[in-house]
């Protein structure tokens, strides 16, 4: 009888090109899943049967704490943060993938989102979700080779690897509101001339995989990428109605940068840049007992 499994965080281990990196995961969701439909003839009653309409596919999502404990290519930041400012910076369509592993299951995936917010003195949190296609390649003569290149297989057990344990590392890398700031974004009214106070962001990035599929192959011979949609919400206190109609952002330049900090060390810094930004949406909320705020929201396309 196989050891029961209990796991209160979940180490995910994300590999990229040599480099790898174990997130402390407080959830983490696996899925598999199989196409299939039913075919029918004129003159008979019921189904002929059910067949497979597209190949079977792998999802892995997690959601972690925004660390910069890690340094990928002399940046500071975690290893989800350096894939996918690699993947949108891409003039490379062909993509490898990465490495998923957790509890026991692993399986090669491409990420199709990363998100995290940030607000005024509170702690970051990120999420994740990777695609998954198999690899392509299975042995006729092997039936057992079949289920070596599923999107992600294994049997459930304890990780053989653990996130960082180094409390000073986790306190100083994780992401806060404290010191982190947005100040190439500032919204700026002429009359009278103010400038707008920033009070949190919401950021996401979505990208889309193309798998090339071969005749007489169900898993796709290569993934490429293809296009990739940013946004971020900002979180102040000025209202500016006046959108443009050709999408002019608030700055007038198209650029922002949010500079990510922790609360130690907070000279290392984690940077999400945007470019060519286009404010598509203005609005107000208020609540009971509280200031009224603004929402204004930024996207970019790749």
């Amino acid at each position: 009888m196989a050891d029961l499994i209990f796991y209160d965080k979940a180490a995910v281990k994300v590999s990229v090109g040599g480099t790898s990196e174990v997130l402390l995961a407080s959830d983490c969701s696996v899925s598999f899943s199989s196409s299939v439909q039913p075919l029918y003839s004129i003159g008979n009653k019921g189904s002929l049967g059910q067949f497979p309409s597209a190949a079977r596919m792998g999802e892995i999502s997690f959601s972690f704490l925004t660390s910069m404990t890690g340094l990928h290519d002399g940046q500071p930041g975690n290893i989800i943060n350096f894939l996918a400012s690699g993947i949108k910076g891409s003039i490379n369509s062909n993509a490898s993938g990465a490495l998923i592993q957790v509890a026991g299951l692993s399986g090669t995936g491409f990420l199709s989102s990363y998100s995290f917010n940030i607000a005024s003195n509170s702690v970051s949190t990120s999420s994740a979700s990777f695609t998954l296609f198999g690899s392509g390649e299975v042995n006729p003569s092997d039936a057992a080779s079949q289920f070596l290149n599923l999107p992600i297989t294994g049997r459930l057990a304890n990780s053989d690897f653990a996130p960082v344990s180094d409390n000073a590392r986790l306190a100083t890398g994780v992401g806060h509101g404290r010191f982190t700031n947005l100040d190439d974004f500032r919204t700026e009214l002429t009359g009278p001339t103010s400038n707008g106070t920033v009070f949190g962001a919401d950021y996401s990035i979505s990208f889309n995989h193309n798998p090339i599929y071969k005749v007489g192959q169900e898993f796709p011979t290569c993934t490429y990428y293809t296009t990739a949609a940013e946004q971020m919400t900002v979180t102040e206190d000025i209202f500016n109605s006046g959108l443009s109609f050709d999408g002019t952002d608030v700055n007038g330049n198209g650029n922002v940068n949010l500079n990510v900090k922790g609360l130690v060390n907070n000279n290392v810094q984690m940077q999400i840049g945007m470019s060519g930004v286009k404010q598509i949406n203005t609005s107000a909320s208020v609540g009971l007992d509280d200031i009224v705020r603004t929402q204004k929201t930024l996207v970019a396309a790749y």
